[in-house]
Parts: structure tokens; sequence; C-alpha cells
């Protein structure tokens, strides 16, 4: 052969030994030599945690909670995780939260000990992988990862726990510097969470970094600086026995008659009320999920047969009480809300849910609003409901107060909620309460009966009265 031909043909394979080309499993194999690859890991720091659906006016940013110490410790190998944090809040002072999750079991601690929270195991898991060690195991554990180029980054995605799309991106020094995925909301539909890693450190031979910024719905949900790492440390985490026993309670649904053609659905930790009128129906609060509403749907068609539920009534907009208010705008209620939530609304009841398709999403209605800047009255001249906006209490701009001057009632949320009966009243009334008695005497409304959303049940108005010594 000529002296050239061989030139040539060694040249091809020296550039060919160095230039291999990528794919998925050269990616990820680069950035776990390059960031290290622990069976476990735990980190801690301080920084911001926002209180995601808790937004004091609807669309606003999540109200921020200062972290005075966090700590998250997880385990790899056996998909199990702990997180402690410590933060302060008005009223109530100095808060610590105890959470954790090992593979379908999730619980936190309370003060008597461990509390199922089995709901909430697969978005804890689903947070394991969004970890940067977490996301590059994922992948790997895949087997089926795929591989695509951004702006001089590599973007590598697989699918975990059987629904979940992840993307990665990984820099040109093989690092972790994004993780990305989407989960369901029964407010928000289909949600973006997008993690966000920099300021990269070593710490006994493995890169973590110092930065954490997550986003949760568009806005921020984390924003943590780290200052200590430990890899491969121990995380013993066995699954309480009250936790391995727990099952997911079904939803249930208990009513009391507080006045003809008035019914206080209860059942849970969220509660809503019925009120029956000539030709149709109005229920006030659509708290949690859609299942929960479609089982006070069913109690009120099952309490007033034959009659179309016209009007859904929402307290505020915070997500634990209109987590089921997309199912009322499927039976084609009119939402009947604070005037500057219907912009929010308008948006949210529409929104695409392909990863928990609800009865909105899988055969849509416009939704109708009525917005209440001052008062608003549903009646028929013989059933009559009052909806008054107020000026808002310590932890939301936008409040309603939902009163029967018929039988006297007034369903309000969070502002009071009635503990066991002839328990003494707190050293220091909350001012919450203390503003809500104070609109009821403002509006003049001639209050027999409080109706709260949560709490042990409908109680006398003396009981409010009584709970901010005032009576």
């Amino acid at each position: 052969m000529d002296k050239r031909l061989w030139l040539a043909a060694g040249l091809a394979v020296a550039i060919a030994g160095c230039s291999r080309a990528n794919t998925s499993a050269s990616v990820l194999e680069d950035a776990q030599e390059a960031i290290g690859n622990p069976s476990s890991i735990q980190y801690s720091g301080s920084g911001m945690n926002g209180w995601v659906g808790q937004a004091p006016t609807a669309g606003e940013e999540w109200p921020r909670r200062e972290l005075s110490s966090f700590t998250r410790t997880v385990n790899y190998e056996q998909r199990s995780a702990r997180e402690e944090l410590n933060f302060a809040q008005p009223v109530f002072g100095g808060q610590q939260q105890n959470a954790a999750v090992n593979g379908e079991k999730a619980w936190r601690m309370g003060p008597d000990g461990p509390v199922p929270q089995l709901a909430a195991a697969e978005e804890r898991q689903l947070h394991i992988w969004l970890t940067p060690h977490g996301f590059l195991r994922g992948a790997v554990a895949a087997g089926n990862a795929t591989l695509a180029e951004a702006e001089g980054s590599h973007v590598i995605s697989f699918t975990a726990l059987g629904k979940y799309k992840i993307d990665g991106t990984i820099d040109a020094e093989n690092r972790v510097t994004k993780v990305e995925t989407t989960i369901a909301d029964p407010v928000l539909g289909d949600t973006d969470v997008i993690a966000n890693y920099s300021e990269y450190q070593d710490f006994s031979g493995v890169q973590f970094p110092t930065r954490i910024q997550v986003t949760q719905g568009e806005f921020p949900s984390w924003d943590l600086t780290i200052t200590s790492v430990t890899p491969n440390a121990p995380l013993d985490l066995p699954v309480p026995e009250a936790v391995q026993a727990a099952t997911i309670p079904p939803v249930q649904t208990t009513s009391s008659r507080l006045a003809p053609g008035v019914w206080h659905v209860m059942g849970g930790s969220h509660h809503s009320m019925v009120v029956e009128f000539n030709d149709y129906l109005a229920v006030v609060e659509a708290p949690l999920t859609e299942a929960r509403s479609l089982a006070v749907i069913a109690e009120a068609k099952k309490l007033a047969p034959n009659k179309p539920i016209r009007y859904v009534l929402t307290t505020h907009h915070h997500f634990d009480h209109v987590g089921g208010l997309r199912a009322y705008v499927a039976e084609g209620a009119t939402v009947v809300t604070h005037q500057s939530n219907v912009p929010y609304f308008e948006k949210t009841v529409m929104a695409p849910a392909t990863l928990m398709p609800d009865t909105q999403a899988k055969s849509p209605k416009q939704p109708t609003f009525q917005g209440v800047s001052d008062k608003h009255v549903i009646t028929d001249g013989k059933q009559t409901i009052e909806v008054y906006a107020t000026s808002g209490d310590s932890h939301t701009n936008e409040y309603t107060l939902v009163y029967l001057p018929g039988p006297r009632i007034l369903v309000e949320a969070d502002a009071y909620s009635p503990g066991p009966a002839n328990a003494p009243p707190p050293p220091m009334p909350p001012p919450d309460a203390v503003k809500l008695y104070d609109d009821v005497q403002n509006l003049k409304l001639n209050v027999a009966t409080i109706a709260p959303v949560h709490g042990r049940g409908a109680v006398p108005v003396a009981e409010l009265r009584r709970f901010i010594g005032r009576g």
C-alpha cells in the first residue's frame, strides 16, 4: 500500500479514538465520573420555601417561608428520603416539619408519632430523581434514556415512575445544571417543576451544587444555599408500623341538616354546604380534589334530587379550598368568587390535565363566573344567600363570607375552626378569628350559627365570642 494511504488510515483511526460520538450512555457515564455516584447523600443549609397554593392574592408568587435550617437525606438505592426544616410563621411562631418517604409509603412526624401521608408518596419519590445524582441514577436505570443537544449542553430524558417525563441538562463540564418534569395539580392541571443547580463545590470527592433554585407552577418553591454535604450518609428509614398498615381512606360524606334546605356536608378535613332553592342547588366551597367534589355533588343530588347545581361559591382561592372547583365547572355551575379571583380561575379551570385527567379535562365546559367586589345576593324569593367580599386576613387578600339571613347561618373558612366542645379558649385570641367577628359586626350580620369549613362542625356564634374573649 502507498505510504500516504497508511498515514491517512492511521490518522483516521487516531481521530476516531479521540472523538467518541456522544450517546445517552456515554454522557451519563461522563457526568457520573465528574460529579460522583454516591449511594446516598445528605445536604443542609438555609434559604426559602415557597408555600405552593397559598399566595395572598390569586396569581401572585407563593408566600415565602424563611428557613433557619434545612436538611435532606436521600438514599438512592432504597428510594427513601427524609426532610427536616425549621421556619418562622406569622401568628404561630417557630415551626418544624419532618417528612419522609420510603418507596410507596410517606409520612410526617407529628407530636404523637408518625402520621401517614400516603397520597404524597409518589411526588416525594419523584423529587429523589430530581436531585443531580438521583437524576443520573434514574436515567441510567431507565435503560432507554434519550439524548438531545441544546446550546452547548446535553439534554437527557427518561420516564420515572411510569408516567413522569424528566429532562436533565448537563453542561460542558459534565455537571447537572437543570432537571425538570411535570406533575399533576388539582388546581393548575399539568404543572411544571424546574430545579436549577449551580455553584458546584467538592465535598469529599463528590461534586454538589451549593445553590438550588426550584420553581413550581412558575413561581419559586425553593431557594436554598447549601453549606454542608455528606456523601454516602447513612439513612436507615424503616416504615413505621402505623404507616405500613395504613391505606388511603375512601372519600366519605356525612350531612347535617342545619335548616330547611340547608345541609353541612362533612366527612373529612374540609367541609362544604349545600343550599336548596326552588329549581336549583348552590354549593359553598369546593375543597381538596375532584374526588372530594364528586362525593359532595353526589350527596347534594341525593339530598335534593332532580335539581341542578347552578352555583358553586368559594371563600378564597387557596388550593386546599378550590382543588375540586373544576368538577363544578364540568357540572355547568357558575363560580361565585371574589372579583380579583376571576382572571386566575378563568385560566386554571381550562388548564390541560393530561397526567391526571379529570371530568373537566375529558369533556371541557366553558366556565361562567360571578365576581363579587362588595355584595352579591342569590335568591328565589324563598331561600337567600348573601356573599360579602371582605378585606381579607393574615393569609389571604381575597376573602368572602357567605351568609344565609333566613336561618342566620354564616359559612367561613380558616379564620375560626371550632375545636373540641368545652375546650378552653387560647391565651391570646388569634387575629383572624378576631377579624372575622369584627367583620360580622361591621356588616351587621345577625349570625346565630357558624358553619365552618374546618373543625368539628356547626356551632353557635357564642362559641366564637368565647374563643376570642368577647363572650
